[in-house]
């Protein structure tokens, strides 16, 4: 008798919990932090891991490569303290789709033998434990992208991303939790339930990469790798006060990556870095740039790493995007683009304010990509095990249909893509009509999202993440402060646009938001990373 979708959901739920240490399961922990007064997970671990092991989980990569070469921290000793926190995290706000602490740790203790024997470490990323969203192959582990369908099929193959880290001296550990199908901008399947948010377990954590952002902000993780093709690397780290880089198509290999609407080359899904410091999502980046994939992996383009320093001897000229006038962002967001706006005039760098003038046709176009197979792949993948669409990629079956458009409508959309990216490039090159340098703007200062994070179950607002993607840019998220329940009151006086927007504005409640980060992004044009990461560095050291 074949198992309802129900068994083998709970079996792969029990199946994780099981690679645990008994000794670090507490069927009780979530509801012991409560009662401590705890909202922020990060702040209960701290309290109550060992000091040593918190004095470790709360160092960057850079700071762990320091400790690991010079001998002060053993691999292994690195390795325990995150897996102990990535146990804790898990239980609390449901974040690892996979668990393999058994051989995370063998793993350390062979490099650790490798640094006694020679006093040398295998190279940069020695003993450094890094996170991967769950559909990063890796061999021998499912990449199930939130289908209970996909469960108990490993993957064959390592991705060339994986595998490049794991040359440098990576410890893999964990995967982590995704949505079905990867299309939301909130973390939920029938496997593995919803994903919280790790600075508040009343807010969710984002999504389609909110497990990876749940455990870099439970410092569960120094480093990890999410995906992005609507938001979905940016809304979990402005969510949870992390620096991330959304970067163009081709610059990142996508190798032995699993995913949805594979094949989609209008505008397809992208794979990057997400962190606790700005300077760690340089360094991984590059490191990863100068591997120079493009020899193994014919999507990536054979763009060298730029050196772009000199961008911080000069003046900048940047534009700030406040609002679609569609959506309008909470105050505290629009207290955070004053704040960077007059902290970058203050050191004679230029600041004008821009409109996307195709931002709405950018938006339709988009969700037309998005929904071309009228919800047939998500739908078929649901029927091998009979479970249903979950809630927060129900705008992705529309109309349940399961009939997608024509292959000639497919062309005439892929065109239509095409025009939209001459109009933004277009529109960038205006910029120089409006800067008193006669040069256009160095890049675009924007919100990610419309607040600092969401209620589970909340209505999607791709505004100010998904034009970047149908244009391909490059985009870094950085944090710039904190909700101040008793500075950013509501406007009473602002009459909402639509139904969406007046939803947003409702969503805002002081009390709960009050003390959670404040995340902006800024963007560059395509394969501008580098610059990108250097006008995210120039902005940090204004503010």
């Amino acid at each position: 008798m074949s198992q309802s979708w129900e068994e083998i959901a709970d079996a792969k739920r029990r199946s994780v919990l099981e690679s645990i240490p008994q000794k670090w399961i507490d069927a009780d922990l979530k509801s012991k932090m409560i009662q401590a007064g705890y909202t922020s997970t990060k702040a209960y671990l701290d309290s109550i891991l060992p000091q040593e092991e918190v004095a470790i989980t709360s160092l960057s990569v850079g700071q762990l490569q320091h400790q690991i070469s010079s001998g002060k921290l053993s691999a292994l000793a690195v390795t325990s303290a995150f897996c102990h926190r990535a146990a804790y995290a898990h239980q609390i706000v449901n974040c690892c789709s996979e668990i393999f602490f058994d051989e995370a740790i063998a793993r350390a203790k062979k490099l650790d033998d490798i640094y006694a024997s020679t006093g040398k470490t295998v190279g940069p990323l020695h003993g450094v434990p890094i996170s991967l969203k769950d559909q990063v192959d890796l061999a021998g582990k499912d990449s199930a992208i939130g289908f209970i369908g996909r469960l108990n099929k490993p993957k064959d193959t390592t991705s060339l991303l994986a595998q490049e880290l794991f040359s440098k001296g990576a410890v893999f550990y964990v995967k982590t939790t995704v949505p079905m199908a990867m299309m939301a901008p909130e973390t939920m399947s029938n496997i593995y339930g919803y994903t919280y948010n790790s600075l508040n377990i009343n807010l969710s954590s984002g999504g389609s990469s909110g497990g990876e952002g749940a455990m870099i902000a439970a410092d569960a993780s120094p480093l990890g790798f999410g995906t992005d093709i609507g938001g979905s690397i940016r809304i979990p780290s402005s969510h949870q006060g992390l620096y991330a880089l959304k970067p163009s198509t081709g610059r990142i290999s996508y190798l032995n990556v699993t995913n949805s609407a594979s094949g989609q080359e209008a505008f397809p899904s992208v794979i990057g870095p997400m962190g606790k410091s700005l300077e760690d999502i340089s360094f991984i980046t590059k490191l990863i740039v100068d591997a120079q994939h493009w020899v193994q992996d014919p999507k990536v383009l054979a763009v060298p790493w730029k050196d772009t320093s000199e961008l911080k001897e000069r003046k900048l000229t940047f534009g700030l995007w406040k609002y679609d006038n569609k959506v309008k962002p909470h105050p505290y967001i629009d207290r955070a683009l004053e704040s960077v706006s007059k902290a970058l005039k203050e050191q004679g760098h230029e600041v004008i304010e821009v409109q996307i003038p195709n931002h709405d046709s950018i938006m339709l176009t988009a969700s037309q990509v998005y929904g071309a197979d009228e919800g047939y792949e998500i739908l078929t993948e649901c029927k091998v095990s009979g479970e249903p669409v979950v809630e927060v990629v129900a705008d992705c079956v529309p109309n349940n249909s399961q009939n997608p458009i024509t292959v000639n409508k497919w062309w005439d959309l892929c065109n239509k893509v095409y025009e939209e990216k001459q109009q933004f490039l277009s529109f960038w090159s205006g910029t120089s009509k409006k800067t008193k340098s006669g040069s256009p703007i160095d890049g675009i200062i924007c919100p990610v999202w419309p607040s600092a994070s969401v209620l589970p179950i909340s209505p999607p607002t791709l505004n100010y993440t998904c034009p970047f993607n149908l244009c391909d840019c490059a985009s870094v998220v950085f944090p710039v402060t904190k909700v101040d329940k008793d500075i950013d009151t509501p406007d009473s006086s602002y009459k909402p646009t639509s139904e969406l927007d007046r939803s947003v504005q409702e969503a805002y409640k002081p009390e709960l938001f009050d003390g959670m980060p404040v995340c902006l992004q800024v963007v560059t044009k395509k394969l501008e990373e580098e610059k990108a990461l250097t006008l995210a560095s120039v902005i940090n050291g204004c503010l």
